[in-house]
């Protein structure tokens, strides 16, 4: 896998050397990070072609693969759970895990199947925090939640049309937030395996927000509920 951009190739290099294959970079490297990988000098036609973009910064690096965690082995270990229900969009992926990290989600669950992997698209957009993330795919998104829900945690699935608003939500000790996919929302078997559905309020006039956006404004107020819980 070829990865792009100054955040991701330096996230990469600190948090996960080991899967850093070769940084290729189009200026001398002048941070202590490049000491103990290979590199070689390309121009930013050669990254160009490459990365298959434009929106390298000069810099990309292969890696022998996106470090996913295997969900049932930490599960005992966490308690801030987020599962995308098919997200598509890899760019609001990417904006997601940027929240994810800010918000101290500890993993992060995605399907195996008809959704967006951890692409460099998705890395790129996350200014490199996929890195520092757990994430994990499973083949039964449902049998998964069947699984939290024996382990005590509560499922919130977050809808704009929900019936419980936001401000109303005291999120508990074990919390799963289940966030559905562009214009399709979370799907009607998941959705029944959901302890709540919650909305954000907002002024009527406006278009719902998009998925990024409210995963933000879900997942800060599960941070700040935590710290108060805790």
């Amino acid at each position: 896998m070829i990865i792009y951009g100054l955040h991701p190739v330096i996230s990469f290099l600190r948090e996960k050397p080991q899967l850093v294959k070769k940084v290729f970079i189009s200026r001398r490297p002048d941070d202590k990070l490049f000491n103990k990988v290979k590199y070689e000098h390309v121009s930013y036609d050669e990254l160009d072609k490459i990365t298959k973009t434009k929106d390298h910064q000069g810099i990309a690096c292969e890696i022998t693969g996106f470090p996913y965690v295997d969900a049932d082995e930490i599960l005992n270990h966490v308690k801030k759970v987020l599962i995308l229900d098919h997200l598509e969009d890899p760019r609001n992926f990417g904006a997601i895990l940027r929240n994810a990290l800010a918000f101290n989600v500890e993993l992060i669950v995605i399907p195996k199947d008809r959704a967006c992997d951890v692409t460099p698209t998705v890395i790129k957009a996350s200014a490199g925090t996929a890195v520092y993330l757990n994430i994990s795919k499973v083949t039964n998104i449902n049998n998964f939640i069947r699984d939290l829900k024996n382990n005590f945690f509560k499922i919130f699935g977050f809808e704009s049309n929900g019936k419980m608003a936001l401000s109303e939500v005291r999120f508990s000790d074990k919390t799963a937030i289940v966030l559905g996919s562009e214009g399709k929302g979370i799907r009607e078997l998941t959705k029944s395996l959901c302890d709540y559905i919650i909305s954000i309020e907002s002024n009527p006039k406006a278009q719902s927000l998009n998925v990024s956006s409210a995963s933000a404004i879900v997942l800060y107020k599960l941070y700040t509920d935590y710290q108060n819980f805790v």
